[in-house]
């Protein structure tokens, strides 16, 4: 299998050659157990699945509160029907467009599933944390998770997903190939949180693949804010009427970093509504920022209503976003619209604090942490922002003016 260079249009922003200069070991596992205590969620104190390296822990995991007819664990014990039916099924329709989606499904060694019958309602949400290790060779660890989710008609769940280092504060380095696939029957509602906080050395690339059927509801709200390079391919289809689709992503670039989202909606059915918010802050000369958004509404996908919107801070000189939002209408019964814009804090808002006294390092501080708000606030869970807020305020921390130094 060839892997993508910048020659590859898809991957024309985002350089993948570090990954691939490196020597991969199997990680060595310590420190997961101090971990995982290290991110709480008071929600999901009887509904957290830790999964270290790929490998789900029943040791550290607590499922108390899951209802008796809802299955959470690894692929040995999960339904075999649903499995052999649904796993795998979306990532190999995709085939060599995500290249390393193909590479988890031939190294990964379990899965997590999650299998909701029909009109089942969970009410706790359910905390997936992924927790990465170190190799004890020194070489660069690599895991391989994967995720498979599928809902029954008229069910409901919320599922955060969390990636994080087991050595919390350190330069942990390591590779994250993962690959979560969603099911959805008539009528079922996902709300699906995705936070990386990675370790800034890491390495982190993801696909999530979505089946919406009828009047299915499916809500993406995510925070990327940590790795030296990280990828999130995103890709939802419509495969019935009426569904709703709502994505939300903030990503900040600091210094050497590198955050990519490629996005693909594709709505082929009437009535759909689809709502895209991205949004990202780059803190640095080398930090960079890559959104690819495609909505694509097809000739039969008639009253569909579809947005789009990319807004973009640069905060320092040379500080780089390459953005692309695109929306491909076909059918002509719809009401659509897209937008992007890159610019600095508004001139505007800085003079709304300026003239209430406020100093303009305070003022520029405010305007940059409430931007990501708009995003970050859905995410809900108290500890969750808290630990999302931490790595930001870290990251905006060495950019010139936030520090009180001028350009």
């Amino acid at each position: 299998m060839r892997m993508p260079t910048n020659r590859t249009e898809s991957y024309r922003f985002t350089d993948i050659a570090p990954i691939m200069a490196q020597t991969f070991e199997m990680p060595g596992g310590a420190g997961a157990e101090d971990a995982a205590r290290q991110h709480p969620l008071e929600e999901a104190s009887a509904s957290q699945l830790v999964i270290v390296d790929g490998i789900p822990s029943l040791e550290l995991s607590n499922l108390s509160s899951i209802p008796e007819n809802v299955f959470v664990g690894g692929i040995q014990h999960a339904p075999s029907q649903v499995v052999s039916e649904q796993l795998g099924s979306q990532s190999a329709a995709h085939g060599s467009a995500l290249p390393f989606a193909a590479l988890n499904g031939a190294l990964a060694t379990d899965v997590a599933c999650v299998i909701i019958p029909p009109g089942v309602h969970v009410d706790r949400p359910l905390h997936i944390l992924y927790l990465s290790t170190e190799s004890s060779a020194g070489e660069t660890a690599i895991s391989n998770p994967r995720l498979l989710v599928t809902m029954g008609d008229h069910s409901a769940l919320e599922i955060v997903e969390e990636y994080a280092p087991s050595h919390t504060g350190s330069r942990t380095k390591y590779f994250t190939n993962t690959v979560t696939e969603v099911h959805l029957d008539e009528g079922a509602e996902l709300r699906h949180g995705y936070v990386e906080v990675q370790s800034g050395d890491s390495y982190h690339l993801k696909a999530t693949l979505v089946r919406q059927s009828a009047r299915s509801s499916y809500t993406c709200n995510e925070a990327t804010v940590g790795g030296a390079i990280s990828r999130h391919d995103l890709s939802i289809q419509q495969v019935g009427e009426a569904t709703t689709t709502v994505l939300r992503a903030f990503t900040v670039c600091g210094e050497g970093q590198l955050h990519d989202l490629h996005s693909k909606l594709h709505l082929d059915h009437p009535e759909g509504q689809a709502n895209q918010l991205h949004k990202c802050i780059a803190s640095a000369a080398s930090g960079r920022g890559v959104f690819d958004g495609n909505v694509r509404v097809g000739q039969a996908a008639q009253k569909t209503d579809a947005q789009q919107l990319s807004r973009n801070l640069l905060l320092v000189p040379r500080a780089t976003v390459n953005v692309k939002p695109n929306l491909q209408i076909i059918a002509d019964d719809v009401k659509c619209s897209h937008g992007c814009a890159v610019s600095d804090l508004e001139e505007d808002q800085m003079f709304y604090f300026r003239a209430r006294g406020i100093d303009p390092d305070a003022a520029r501080q405010v305007l940059v942490y409430s931007f990501g708000a708009e995003v970050t606030q859905h995410l809900k869970h108290k500890q969750l922002i808290e630990r999302i807020q931490k790595v930001v305020a870290s990251t905006l921390s060495k950019a010139p003016l936030l520090s009180g130094e001028r350009r």
